[in-house]
């Protein structure tokens, strides 16, 4: 899943936005949004108040986490930045299901390293394979995007902080 940062002068303050035209090192300015907005999706995981919107509950009813391992809060990363744009995004194949929420296919679960499946508590088996009936996954957003694609209003404000900060050193 990755996200471009493209047109930002839609939605940063118009003063900012012209002196971003203005720019030089625009690649450097888009580097340092991508970084920005990376830094508020790792955050996210722990800060609800980061989130674009609220997570569902489990179906157990305990607040839902997307941190078994951490690897999807880990696997943020910027992908590249250029004079026009700033990709951020995960290699997590699904990334993009908790971002977005989906459904997953029918499929059928087969042992990888014994011959059977089984597993603790389980009701006639062992078994040879399970035919899985595919789930539905709720959107639990991180990246501080809406599912149109906006921006939140704290990515905008980080943003223009950050830009505010390298057009102010040069």
């Amino acid at each position: 899943m990755q996200v471009r940062l493209i047109k930002v002068s839609d939605t940063i303050d118009p003063d900012l936005a012209l002196r971003v035209e203005l720019a030089g090192d625009k690649v450097g300015l888009h580097r340092a949004m991508g970084l920005g907005v990376v830094s508020l999706a790792k955050r996210a995981f722990l800060q609800p108040a980061l989130r674009p919107t609220a997570w569902p509950a489990k179906k157990d009813g305990s607040p839902a986490t997307l941190r078994k391992s951490g690897t999807l809060a880990k696997s943020v990363r910027m992908v590249s930045a250029t004079a026009g744009e700033a990709l951020v995004g995960s290699d997590r194949h699904y990334a993009a299901i908790h971002q977005l929420g989906g459904e997953t296919a029918p499929h059928v679960i087969k042992p990888k390293r014994k011959k059977a499946l089984a597993w603790p508590g389980m009701k006639g088996g062992p078994f040879a394979s399970v035919k899985h009936p595919g789930s539905k996954i709720p959107a639990r957003p991180y990246l501080p995007f809406f599912r149109d694609g906006r921006p939140t209003q704290r990515a905008i404000t980080n943003m223009e902080s950050i830009l505010r900060a390298k057009l102010d050193k040069k």
